[in-house]
This record gives C-alpha cells, structure tokens and sequence, in this order.
C-alpha cells in the first residue's frame, strides 16, 4: 500500500534491491574466485617460461642433480632408493 509521501516506492525500490544483491553476490564472488585463479595460473606459467628460456631452470635443475652425477654415483642409487 503505497503511502501519499512518495514512501511507499522507495520501500519497494529497497525491496528490490536487496531481492538484486541477495542473488547475485554469490556469481560475482565465483566470478572474482575463477578470475583469480586463472589470473594466478597464467602468472605462474609465464614464470616458468621466464626461468626456463634464460638457462636459470635448467641451471637449478643440475645444481639439484650433482650430488647424482658426481663421483658418488652409487649414493646417489641409494639416495633415490630410501627415498
């Protein structure tokens, strides 16, 4: 019931409102999680891509590999069997 101070319209635009808010803050929560995500996974990527094509990728990888390729190849067969 609409009342003759104009009232009864923003009552019913408040209604409306909270009705809009209500349904459509969990898409846009998904919305912002997803883009996230996506936007963290593609940072991440482009930073190994980064690390790969200037040599420090496969220099870390051999630095974590000498023990392995050194004299002591039988500790590095028994490295990887305990582990």
């Amino acid at each position: 019931m609409a009342r003759g101070d104009g009232r009864g319209d923003l009552d019913g635009t408040r209604a409306s409102l909270r009705l809009l808010w209500s349904q459509g803050g969990q898409s846009t929560l998904e919305y912002a999680l997803v883009l996230g995500s996506l936007l963290a996974s593609v940072l991440a990527l482009a930073s190994v891509w980064q690390a790969g094509g200037d040599g420090s990728l496969q220099r870390v990888a051999l630095e974590a590999a000498s023990h392995v390729l050194g004299a002591g190849g039988s500790q590095g067969l028994r490295d990887v069997l305990l582990f």
